[in-house]
């Protein structure tokens, strides 16, 4: 038996559950207690359901923010969340509360939309990154802002902290990624992933749209598409490796044709193989486990659509794909019975992992070596 084959029989997920939402929402993750799933909405809304039982209970959202809210991240330790939106407004909540409570905002922490927020590893440090081109870095107990980091000249789309050093990584619209120590807010190098952009009749298309760490922190993955072309965007998912110590390319991960478009979504499993959610047009989907040395994936879920995040519980039993429901083309062509357009809505899917899997995923093994 190839080692593909024994994977899937280890890790094989199976559909357990769907958390249906009302309107669109951004990435569904969960929290680091493993209790709630949570996401950000289309309608400005924090959404949260408790899972932590057979009977899971959608909680009342939290409110207050102005725009779409896209950026959500947790505090390692401590019961808090972390949101931003399209208005570039921040918050920090205290989440797990009946009636959670803002700790902190800053109202206007960039000039528009943030596309993401992360934190350290230690829970200190924000960092967060925009249309304003900018990085900037945050207190995570006050909200009071420690660096403002500028030279990418384009859209910020992703930004992640070091999982061991001290480092803020950032991926722009054009594809370059910068490298910045954090205590100081220097920048120290740059990676080239402009295979992931391309400028077409004035468009610019693509850009770093995900990115994730190896589990030794020794190699960055960043996730887009090689872009055919801008409009209605045709393009290879490509995942590019890098060594993160000297900037170069491993190598070029192809997760589908021209037309599955996106890789909106990275995540590493404990077992060592890479995760990843893909979405193109028309309204086709993926989730992808792949090797990182193989040539192509063990497991490929088509079921889906429009695949947007993958969420692994902090058990490594289950897992959360955000997609959006099938058959919406979002243009007003689909209608009730009664002449009423139907607005789109995130379904929310919840994956088992065998159980035979959770004494592999602890286990040192191939899919566990990742280069560098």
């Amino acid at each position: 038996m190839d080692d593909n084959k024994k994977l899937l029989e280890q890790f094989e997920p199976k559909e357990s559950t769907t958390l249906p939402t009302k309107r669109q929402v951004f990435a569904a993750r969960f929290t680091p207690c493993g209790k709630y799933v949570i996401s950000g909405g289309f309608d400005a809304l924090i959404h949260r359901w408790d899972v932590s039982s057979e009977e899971i209970k959608e909680l009342p959202p939290l409110e207050g923010h102005s725009g779409w809210a896209q950026a959500i991240a947790f505090h390692p330790t401590e019961q808090k969340l972390f949101s931003a939106d399209s208005w570039g407004q921040l918050r920090c909540w205290s989440y797990a509360e009946e009636k959670p409570k803002l700790v902190w905002k800053v109202e206007q922490a960039h000039d528009g939309w943030i596309r993401e927020v992360t934190v350290s590893c230690d829970g200190r440090l924000l960092a967060t990154c925009g249309r304003d081109q900018k990085v900037c870095v945050w207190s995570a107990s006050d909200g009071r802002r420690r660096h403002e980091l500028t030279g990418h000249g384009e859209d910020v789309l992703r930004v992640q902290f070091h999982p061991q050093k001290m480092k803020i990584i950032s991926g722009d619209l054009k594809g370059i990624v910068k490298v910045w120590e954090v205590v100081y807010g220097k920048p120290m190098q740059e990676f080239d992933a402009t295979e992931l952009s391309t400028n077409h009749r004035l468009q610019d298309v693509g850009g770093v749209r995900s990115m994730a760490f190896g589990l030794d922190g020794k190699s960055l993955f960043c996730g887009g598409t090689r872009p055919k072309n801008g409009g209605n965007v045709q393009g290879v998912p490509l995942v590019i490796e890098f060594d993160f110590a000297t900037g170069k390319r491993n190598r070029t991960i192809e997760l589908g044709a021209t037309s599955d478009v996106y890789v909106n979504d990275i995540q590493m499993h404990p077992a060592g193989f890479l995760m990843a959610t893909t979405s193109g047009n028309p309204g086709t989907g993926k989730l992808l486990f792949q090797q990182i040395e193989a040539d192509k994936p063990f497991y490929t879920n088509t079921k889906l659509a429009n695949c947007h995040a993958v969420s692994l519980h902090p058990d490594g039993k289950r897992l959360a794909v955000t997609t959006t429901m099938r058959g919406s083309n979002g243009n007003g062509r689909r209608l009730d019975k009664d002449g009423n357009y139907i607005g789109n809505t995130s379904p929310i899917y919840v994956f088992d992992f065998p159980s035979s899997s959770d004494e592999a995923s602890g286990e040192e093994s191939n899919a566990g070596k990742t280069s560098g």
